[in-house]
């Protein structure tokens, strides 16, 4: 039986639907190897391979650091826009996953394992991922192509600051209706261009 590689990665979710995500790996000394060879002296390249896994989302502040003694390597980076908010009103993430092992931890707290094999070789990804505290009603389903996905419950900011921001943009919406209003009333001036 062939063992497989495994991919840690945590991912930390905040209420504005960005997330902080960490990957990082331990390999044998055959893998560490071929890793140093390929990629390892580059990492500019594993930053390529994140942006490639994320094409529709912006990635900053990358962080990678290996470790040679311990053959590993961590590489972490923001997404920005990770979570969306569908037409019912819920955030989603996509796990971009064909029916993975989902494990919950806590309310907020879920483990994630998949299989994946290519280049002759098996990969086992963990993901762990952690919801907001303010997040509600966490649930695992499957979006149109059968991946899985997490739909939850959230309202930025949550209380007093949601009824805020809802009020203040009703208050600027009046305000730029009363604006055209008068606009449109108002007498066109005449301007005289030419100086005596």
């Amino acid at each position: 039986m062939i063992k497989p590689k495994k991919l840690m990665v945590k991912w930390e979710l905040n209420a504005l639907g960005d997330a902080r995500v960490e990957a990082s790996t331990v390999l044998d000394a055959a893998g560490w190897d071929y890793y140093k060879k390929t990629i390892g002296n580059n990492p500019d390249v594993l930053k390529r391979q994140m942006e490639r896994t994320f094409p529709g989302y912006y990635l900053l502040n990358f962080n990678y650091k290996d470790d040679a003694m311990n053959r590993s390597w961590t590489l972490s980076f923001d997404v920005l826009g990770l979570s969306k908010i569908n037409s019912k009103g819920l955030w989603t993430v996509d796990l971009n996953s064909k029916d993975p092992d989902v494990t919950k931890l806590t309310d907020h707290n879920y483990v994630v394992t998949s299989h994946f094999s290519g280049q002759g070789s098996l990969l086992q990804e963990i993901d762990y991922v952690n919801f907001p505290a303010a997040a509600s009603d966490i649930k695992q389903e499957k979006n149109t192509f059968g991946k899985a996905i997490f739909t939850y419950s959230l309202t930025p900011g949550g209380g007093f600051s949601q009824w805020l921001v809802f009020a203040l943009g009703v208050i600027f919406m009046i305000a730029g209706i009363l604006m055209l209003v008068l606009n449109t009333l108002r007498p066109a001036q005449k301007t005289d261009s030419l100086a005596h």
